[in-house]
């Protein structure tokens, strides 16, 4: 288990034509057995738009982040009644060949999954990033302007510390490079 981070606006051109040519030297490299592990590095290096935390790892870059001062401590926004979800679900997938049986399933559905979108996208304000949206992968916004606030913290600090941070954990820098690129790019995705 782990944290899955997208850039919301999705790869660009550029990165969808880096990591296709990433994925094919990858293909040689297993098909002649040379290069193996360097391959897949380039793999990585060109995929931008995706960041991935182990739970253990999030824990250190929401300890880190809190420290500091990247993060907002607001309570969670009420999820919509998760009754409601299932019914509309099962309404969906009931449906018969009734279009207007399938209409109404299909609105009700709808006004759901918006519903529970509305909370995935609340940004609640504050000097950072929601701490709350750190901590599960129910496919969170990081609005940009969260992002562009606990950058701002970040930068704000000593340097020593962030030279600190980026040697005591070896995800640190490439963590913050992922957030500002993504701050231009939609925010992330947390899922």
């Amino acid at each position: 288990m782990g944290y899955d981070m997208y850039v919301e606006d999705g790869p660009d051109e550029a990165e969808r034509l880096a990591v296709e040519e990433a994925h094919e030297r990858l293909k040689q490299a297993r098909a002649t057995g040379t290069g193996v592990l360097e391959a897949y590095q380039r793999v990585d290096a060109a995929t931008r738009s995706y960041y991935r935390f182990s739970v253990w790892d999030m824990g250190t870059a929401r300890e880190l982040m809190g420290a500091f001062g990247m993060l907002t401590f607001k309570d969670e926004p009420t999820w919509p009644d998760a009754a409601a979800y299932t019914e509309a679900r099962a309404a969906l997938e009931k449906a018969t060949d009734d279009e207007a049986v399938r209409e109404a399933a299909e609105a009700a559905h709808a006004r759901v999954s918006a519903a529970m979108e509305a909370v995935r996208t609340t940004d609640p304000g504050g000097p950072g990033i929601a701490h709350y949206k750190l901590c599960s992968n129910d496919a969170w916004l990081v609005s940009p302007r969260e992002i562009e606030a606990a950058l701002k913290a970040y930068a704000g600090a000593a340097p020593e510390d962030r030279e600190e941070a980026g040697r005591d954990f070896g995800l640190w820098k490439s963590w913050i490079q992922f957030l500002t690129q993504a701050q231009t790019r939609g925010g992330i995705r947390v899922c």
